[in-house]
C-alpha cells in the first residue's frame, strides 16, 4: 500500500508540473500571435489625396482590416513589436496622375526600405510596393513615412495597404 500511495503522490506532482508548463506555453503562444493589415482609409465612397508635404510625414493607415495582438495602432500608424522575433512587413503605394509617390519604412526612426514611383507617362495610375523581414526587439517601432514632396491617393478600393506579421519569436 505504501508503494502505491508514493506512486500516486509522484503522479500528482508530475501532473501539477505538466499543468504549469502547459499554461506557460499557452500564454507564450497567445502573446506570439501577431498580424495586422490596414488600408490607408476606410472611405466607402469618394477619394482623397494625402500630401504632398514639405517634410516626410508618418502615414496612419486608419482602416485596420486585421489586428491580431493589437500591436498596430491605427491612430498613429505605428506598429510596436510585442515580442522579440523576426517579422515580415509589406506595403503597397498607389497614386494616380502627375505627382510622384513614395513611402519609406522606418524602424525606430531609421530608414530600412522604400517604394517610389515617378509620374506615369503612358498610363494614368501607378502602384509600387516593397517587403522586408526584420529582426525586432520587444518595443521596436515600425512605421511608414510619406516621402517629402510626394503624394498618395486613397479611395474605396483601398489600394494603399500596410501589413505585417510575426514569422517566429526568438
Amino acid at each position: 500500500m505504501d508503494s502505491l500511495e508514493k506512486q500516486i503522490e509522484q503522479m500528482r506532482t508530475e501532473n501539477t508540473a505538466l499543468t504549469t508548463k502547459l499554461k506557460t506555453f499557452e500564454e507564450k503562444t497567445e502573446r506570439e500571435k501577431v498580424a495586422f493589415s490596414a488600408s490607408l482609409s476606410a472611405l466607402n465612397d469618394g477619394f482623397e489625396f494625402i500630401g504632398p508635404y514639405a517634410q516626410a510625414t508618418i502615414l496612419a493607415y486608419k482602416n485596420a482590416i486585421t489586428n491580431i495582438g493589437n500591436a498596430y495602432n491605427s491612430n498613429t500608424g505605428i506598429f510596436t513589436a510585442p515580442v522579440k522575433g523576426v517579422y515580415f512587413f509589406n506595403f503597397v503605394v498607389f497614386n494616380p496622375h502627375a505627382i510622384s509617390t513614395g513611402v519609406r519604412l522606418l524602424k525606430n526612426g531609421n530608414f530600412v526600405v522604400a517604394a517610389t514611383d515617378n509620374p506615369p507617362n503612358l498610363d494614368t495610375e501607378d502602384t509600387t510596393c516593397n517587403s522586408v523581414s526584420l529582426i525586432l526587439e520587444q518595443g521596436d517601432q515600425i512605421y511608414l513615412h510619406l516621402i517629402e514632396n510626394r503624394r498618395v491617393y486613397t479611395d474605396m478600393v483601398k489600394r494603399n495597404t500596410f501589413s505585417g506579421h510575426l514569422l517566429f519569436a526568438m
